[in-house]
């Protein structure tokens, strides 16, 4: 199976594949979300639990309020945003589930369809196997074209050693 081919079906988003690396980078950004959720309320935590230990003046309080509250806004937005993004992306995964399944009723309506992708895959099978054999007539090539520069260099080696120029001053 080809490494980047995760799919035959075509998603109703226009895209034909769904790749690997799709797939492990939505995995990388639910992670990603995960941890910036987790940070959000370790913050959230903190600005709750720390207390002034030495009385400060008005304006420090103010200020301190005011980036508590600003910090408090932030992880909110954050939050909400880390909220959609997941929501999008579990969207997107079912979409792309009911897509990749085949329905008895999609098979029936298109049998024409169904031809011509099990001929597209013959095809892709036969090129597959034609490029794994041209592969395979490129590395023996590329073996004994070592073997032949290396006997090259021998003879060369051999007639510089009985063969010395004659050079003027």
């Amino acid at each position: 199976m080809n490494d980047t081919l995760f799919s035959h079906s075509v998603p109703s988003s226009g895209s034909p594949f769904i790749t690997r690396s799709m797939l492990e980078s939505s995995n990388r950004l639910d992670e990603e979300h995960r941890l910036i959720a987790r940070y959000a309320a370790r913050l959230a935590a903190e600005s709750t639990s720390s207390q002034p230990t030495q009385p400060r003046s008005a304006p420090d309080i103010s200020f301190t309020i005011d980036a508590n509250k600003q910090q408090r806004q932030l992880i909110a937005e954050l939050e909400n945003k880390n909220r959609e993004i997941l929501q999008e992306i579990q969207r997107l995964r079912l979409e792309h589930e009911q897509a990749s399944q085949p329905t008895p009723e999609k098979a029936q309506q298109n049998p024409t369809l169904l031809a011509e992708l099990r001929l597209l895959r013959q095809r892709k099978d036969e090129l597959e196997q034609r490029m794994s054999a041209l592969q395979e007539s490129r590395r023996e090539l590329m073996v004994q074209l070592e073997g032949l520069m290396k006997l090259l260099k021998e003879e060369e080696l051999k007639q510089g050693v009985s063969y010395v120029p004659y050079c003027r001053s």
